[in-house]
């Protein structure tokens, strides 16, 4: 995943973090004073904010556990790999070995 595309998850998150933060002490103050329009905007404005959040959050996680997925297969890899090269580090040192005691 290109990390533009997390930016702009990241600053969707933010927004409506932010969004959140204005509208909800908007919403107690509109209920406390009885002014239902208001109440009902910032209630919208509370659940849109929730809504968007976590779809952000959602796609975000999906796609963070691609890419993890991902670095584990490599890692597997690079292990397998690793071990082949130990195996054949050992044998030609074996080799080496044989040869020296052969040379006696």
């Amino acid at each position: 995943m290109k990390d533009a595309s997390k930016l702009v998850l990241f600053i969707i998150m933010a927004m409506s973090i932010v969004s959140l933060i204005i509208s909800m002490p908007t919403l107690i103050v509109a209920i406390l004073m009885g002014i239902t329009y208001i109440a009902f905007r910032a209630l919208i404005a509370v659940i849109m904010g929730i809504i968007i959040f976590s779809i952000a959050w959602v796609i975000l996680d999906n796609q963070m556990d691609k890419e993890l997925k991902k670095i584990d297969k490599e890692l597997a890899e690079h292990k397998l790999k690793m071990e082949q090269l130990d195996k054949e580090f050992v044998e030609r040192q074996q080799r080496v070995a044989d040869r020296f005691k052969n040379l006696r």
